[in-house]
This record gives structure tokens, sequence and C-alpha cells, in this order.
């Protein structure tokens, strides 16, 4: 009597081999085509499943069956490559078909620029190596000893208050208070602790410029907490104010124009004596040919530009470096890398410059 197994299992294989042709054309890709071969040949597939029938079948019988899953094998594996000449020559066709536009002009990636205020810095530093300035640096954590005392500030100075400075907590294991044995920290407020460390370390003559971020704890339209500065120092026998007038027209020449004038008014510094703000004349509203000025918004009407502080070095701030005052004399100035750079490109707002909003950047490229 036959067994009534050997011919359901011969339609199984006959159903699987149908549903493989059904899937098959819908196959687009290699991917799709591997997950194929794995739904019906792989370990866990529905026809290797199938094979495993074949020890219940008798034996008498065994032989046609694997003839028949072999076959179905064989077509399954036949389609499978079949359907893989088939997807690489639709590939080329499409290749072949797609039309490409030779005249089209592809867009270019937009070239970076620098951001203005760097650029102003290495500008500033550019025209003061010509005129023969070294370029330095310094640490943004200072000794108070070199931010304040050295520069001649008393102990009670506006400036030493928690509302104007940012102190810092010392590194562990160091107190702050008074004297070299226990500092007390601070974010710089300025860039004159390098001239301090270069008197302390180099002997006169000294004739440095000194860029760098500092800190103060203003924060309104026209301040902000952090902003660049650079500062000027030159020390030498018989140096005189008429030097330091003679620098800073070089200095406005070189970087806004020729023809400007420069003028001081007296001022108060704790390191200088005597102390003077300079002004350069407005670039923005004189006239060429007569070199009158009109006067504009960016002068307030005045014909002349605040650029910053300066004036003779205080005798105090020398005895403090060690250096002979009744031997030497020198000079110092300081100004704001922002007010040049907004000046320079003509920016409203000392803000636009550290939001970081690419689409103002982008209107003065650098």
């Amino acid at each position: 009597m036959a067994n009534d197994s050997t011919p359901n299992t011969e339609d199984l294989l006959r159903e699987q081999q149908q549903a493989f042709e059904a899937a098959l054309p819908e196959v687009e890709d290699d991917e799709g085509l591997y997950a194929l071969q794995v739904r019906f040949l792989g370990k866990k597939g529905s026809i290797t499943k199938l094979r495993k029938l074949m020890g219940k079948v008798p034996p008498d019988q065994r032989r046609a069956l694997g003839q028949a899953f072999n076959a179905v094998k064989q077509t399954v594996e036949g389609g499978i490559e079949a359907r893989k000449l088939e997807l690489v020559e639709l590939a080329r066709a499409r290749e072949l078909a797609r039309r490409v536009d030779l005249s089209f002009q592809p867009q270019r990636r937009r070239a970076g620029s620098g951001h203005p205020v760097l650029s102003t810095r290495r500008q500033l530093e550019q025209v003061f190596r010509r005129l023969g300035f070294d370029v330095l640096d310094g640490p943004h954590v200072e000794v108070e000893d070199y931010n304040f005392d050295r520069l001649n500030f008393e102990p009670d100075h506006p400036a030493r208050d928690m509302q104007d400075t940012f102190f810092i907590t010392p590194p562990e294991g160091v107190e702050a208070g008074e004297g070299d044995s226990s500092p007390s920290f601070v974010l710089r407020t300025h860039t004159s602790p390098v001239q301090v460390r270069t008197m302390l370390s180099h002997p006169p003559p000294i004739k440095i410029v000194a860029p760098g971020t500092v800190f103060r704890n203003d924060d309104d339209p026209t301040h902000s907490p952090m902003f660049n500065q650079i500062e000027g120092l030159y020390v030498d026998r018989g140096v005189t104010m008429a030097d330091l007038k003679a620098t800073l027209y070089a200095f406005v020449g070189a970087f806004f124009g020729e023809g400007l004038e420069v003028r001081f008014r007296p001022s108060f510094f704790p390191f200088v004596e005597p102390g003077a703000e300079f002004d350069m004349q407005c670039p923005f509203c004189r006239d060429e040919h007569t070199g009158e000025n009109a006067g504009c918004g960016l002068c307030k009407q005045t014909g002349w530009i605040e650029i910053g502080g300066s004036g003779m070095v205080h005798p105090a701030v020398f005895e403090a470096c060690g250096i002979d005052s009744s031997v030497y004399t020198g000079w110092a100035f300081g100004f704001g890398i922002e007010r040049m750079a907004m000046l320079r490109y003509a920016v409203p707002n000392l803000k636009h410059f550290f939001e970081g909003d690419q689409r103002v950047l982008e209107q003065f490229p650098c």
C-alpha cells in the first residue's frame, strides 16, 4: 500500500516553487534577491524544511522525492542567477538612458573667510611688526599682583571690586590672599600683565605689542564681558610723548589711510603719568581735498573718533618691575580690537561679533 505522504510532499514542493516564481519578478536589487534566496533555500528556508520530510518516506519512494527536491532547488537557484543578470542589465540600461546636461554650471561651494575680529587682530599685528614691535601674548588667568599691584593700582581701586573683575578660585592647595606665597587670581582685565612679565624678564630696550582676550564684568549694548585688546609698550633711554604721537600717526595712516590727524586729551590711568586719551580724525566724513570733516553718525558730528588710552609709563610701575626710572622712560597705549573692527567694517553693534550669526558675518567678508 502506497504512503500518502509522498504526493503531499511533492505538492508542497510545487507550491513553494510557484511561490518563488511569483516573488522573483518583484525583486529590484541584490539585497532583495539575497533575502529571497534565504527565504526558500536558507537553513530555515521553506524548501529546506521540506527536505527533512524525506526520512518519513518509505525507502522505495525516497529516490523520487529526492529528485523532485533537487529539481525544485535547481529551479530556484537558476531563477536567482537569471534575475541577477537581469538586474545588471536593467541597471546598465538605466545608466545609458540617463541624460546629463553638460551645459549646466554647478554651484561651487562658497569659500569661507576669517572672522572680522581675528582678521582685524592680524592686520594690527602686521602694522606694528612693520613699525618694529614684537608681538607677545600671555595667560588669561593672572595673579592680581601682575594685573593690578605692579601697575600702580591702589588696594581700594574700583577695578578691584568683584563688580568689575572676575576673581578666580585658586588651584587646589593654594590659598587666595595677599603676597607672593598666597596670590589672588583674576581673569585679566587688560593685556598689561604681558608688559609686566616682559619688563620683569627682559632689560630695556623693550618694544612690544600685546594683543589678546580680556575680561571685565560689563554687559550692555556697547560692552561685553569678553573682548579683545591690544596694548603697546616702548621703553628705552630718552623716550618721549613725541615718540608716542609719531607711532600713533604711523599706525593710523597704515590702518585707516594717510593724512588723518591724531590728538591727545588729558586723562587719568594709574599706570601712566601723564595720561591721555587719543583720538583720530574721522576717516568717514573727511574731505580728501580740504582735509575738513563734515561730521557723521560714527563720530557723533565731532569729526573725531576716540581710539583708546595712552601715556608715559609711571615711575612706580618701573620700580615695581625692576627698571631704573632715572635712566629709562617709556610710553604705553591700549585700545579695543573690536572697536577697530567696528570702524573698519562699519559694524553697528559690538555684540554682532560674538553671537555667531552667519547671516551677519557674511556681510563683512575678511
